[in-house]
């Protein structure tokens, strides 16, 4: 049998990323990008590679549309046999209550409700659909709103949120996949509402650079972003290091024992609330690793990233040795100078 070379494509690139004895949990909206991903896991762990569990996170935001894409990720994986669960979040509720947008409380409650998921199936990882036009979308936004090296790399191929195995391929070639397999996939309108800035950018600002600049500009985003992952990689290790170098104290919120390094436990909850860095070890780095390092402490209280602004007032602090001062962070995240540490608090 002739296998077409889009499916052979497809297939092989999720074996380059997904282990042969792994349990994965697949992140399923009922568009045509992951129902390509469902299709594909789905065809890999009946020929025995890997084994698929699939949740589907319901915003409660489009009404009778949402129910019509969940019910159709539901048949799906009915039909095969592939555990699949359902997450209800109430996205507005959220907003209001933490004055947030609507696109943020929707990505801040998924990824609760999909770690949540993976956590309990004990998963060895959530599998994402996000392919070359999301990665070339993303990097055009954060270059908009202003970025550094790590915001210019992207959607990250193997990242602490999950793994993103088809970033290769276009959107238009994965709906072609599910038309070769006869699987059916759902349109999302929000998608094409240009109130939110991503519509904005894919419906608008794309195809203008498209016509006037670059017709291939959205596999030249996503090869840039590619080509500086290896940079980030090794900063990354650098501050990692500088990290544990300069760190002199962590308490957990349990007792004054040293918090837990391991990544599982850290994103399961048992994260520090209390971390000091030596002062002069911490001016001995260079200025990018140095704030590495300081971003790198408020993430592992507030598992949240810290704004550049917010990163050079906390160095301003350490480099002033301005002792008494309290700097108040989001997430209810403090950050003094005192006695020649530099201490982040979470209260």
């Amino acid at each position: 049998m002739v296998i077409n070379p889009l499916v052979f494509k497809v297939h092989k690139a999720l074996r380059a990323s997904l282990a042969q004895d792994e349990h994965y949990l697949l992140a399923v909206s009922g568009g045509s990008d992951s129902m390509a991903l469902l299709a594909a896991c789905w065809q890999l762990q009946s020929e025995g590679w890997g084994r698929y569990s699939v949740c589907h996170v319901e915003h409660g935001l489009r009404g009778e549309e949402s129910l019509r894409d969940m019910e159709l990720v539901q048949r799906f994986c009915a039909e095969r046999q592939l555990p699949c669960y359902v997450q209800r979040v109430q996205v507005r509720e959220l907003a209001a209550r933490e004055h947030l947008s609507i696109e943020a409380a929707a990505r801040k409650l998924r990824h609760k409700a999909l770690t949540d998921t993976m956590q309990r199936l004990g998963a060895y990882a959530i599998v994402f659909a996000h392919n070359l036009d999301d990665q070339a979308e993303t990097v055009l936004l954060r270059i908009l709103r202003g970025t550094s090296l790590t915001g210019l790399c992207g959607i990250r191929a193997f990242s602490d949120s999950g793994l993103h195995p088809l970033l290769g391929f276009r959107h238009r070639e994965l709906a072609e996949y599910c038309q070769l397999m006869g699987v059916a996939y759902c349109h999302d309108s929000t998608n094409d509402d240009v109130a939110f800035a991503r519509n904005r950018v894919r419906h608008e600002l794309l195809p203008y650079l498209e016509q006037h600049f670059n017709s291939n500009i959205k596999e030249t985003l996503a090869r840039m972003a590619q080509q500086l992952v290896p940079e980030e990689e090794l900063l990354d290790a650098q501050a990692c290091a500088a990290y544990r170098k300069t760190r002199v104290e962590a308490k957990s919120c349990a007792s004054s024992a040293d918090a837990t390094e391991n990544y599982t436990e850290f994103i399961q909850g048992a994260r520090p609330r209390y971390l000091s860095f030596a002062e002069a070890e911490l001016l001995q780095q260079p200025t990018a690793i140095r704030r590495r390092v300081i971003r790198e402490a408020y993430y592992r209280l507030a598992f949240a990233d810290l704004a550049y602004e917010r990163t050079l007032a906390v160095e301003q602090l350490l480099l002033n040795r301005t002792g008494g001062k309290l700097i108040q962070l989001p997430g209810g995240i403090t950050v003094q100078y005192n006695k020649h540490k530099l201490i982040f608090e979470k209260h």
